[in-house]
């Protein structure tokens, strides 16, 4: 009896277009994003992940080299999102100030939208977290930081060019009072807030108030 000529013959690979891969890619970190956000980072692997969508575990390694990549793609593309909203929040803007403070309008909103994103990032007990920044994320974390150093230093008066140590020291306090906010109301979302939208524009003042005395007194 003669064989069928195609018996033996493996299944040839699915060739993906560019179209799809990318929307592959991206059903891969919104199902990563689900488990790390319903189970935790622990039970995130690359094998759950391929039997969730029902593709080979080597089909996400072609993605992703390891579970730290996964992670880093999961992290840049939030921050991705975020700085690209904050940009577009300065658009149209009157000076310096009015730009600080659709910026920091914009912050609150994006996390106050995403707060399992916030959470995922900011408050994970694992060691894969954000203390350690990894290489991938290196770029658009540090485009990021930029900005926020930009908005902060052009807020000095005009003509003068603030001492860096001083716009330093002003981000890190707009960073402590707005993280500070968020980690409370999306941290603690049962703390009982006495007026929550004026809490926030108090913070808003207060920053803008910081750092135009800030970088005013120090300009060179």
């Amino acid at each position: 009896m003669e064989q069928s000529p195609n018996k033996d013959r493996p299944t040839p690979r699915l060739r993906r277009g560019p179209a799809e891969m990318a929307a592959l890619k991206r059903d891969m970190l919104e199902r990563a994003r689900a488990i790390y956000r319903d189970e935790g980072v622990e039970a995130l692997s690359m094998r759950r992940l391929a039997q969730e969508l029902g593709i080979s575990t080597m089909a996400i390694y072609s993605y992703f080299a390891n579970k730290q990549a996964l992670l880093d793609g999961l992290w840049i593309e939030v921050f991705e999102a975020l700085t690209d909203e904050l940009l577009e929040a300065g658009n149209g803007q009157r000076g310096p100030r009015e730009v600080l403070q659709a910026h920091l309008l914009c912050f609150f909103d994006f996390w106050e939208r995403h707060p399992e994103q916030f959470r995922m990032i900011y408050m994970s007990q694992s060691s894969a977290s954000l203390t350690q920044v990894g290489e991938a994320q290196q770029p658009i974390y540090t485009r990021l930081l930029g900005l926020i150093h930009e908005r902060v230093a052009a807020c000095a008066p005009a003509g003068h060019v603030p001492e860096e140590g001083e716009v330093r020291a002003m981000t890190d306090l707009m960073s402590a009072k707005t993280m500070g906010y968020l980690l409370l109301v999306v941290g603690l979302p049962r703390y009982p807030l006495h007026d929550r939208e004026a809490l926030r524009d108090r913070i808003v003042q207060g920053v803008l108030r910081d750092v135009a005395h800030g970088v005013s007194a120090s300009v060179n």
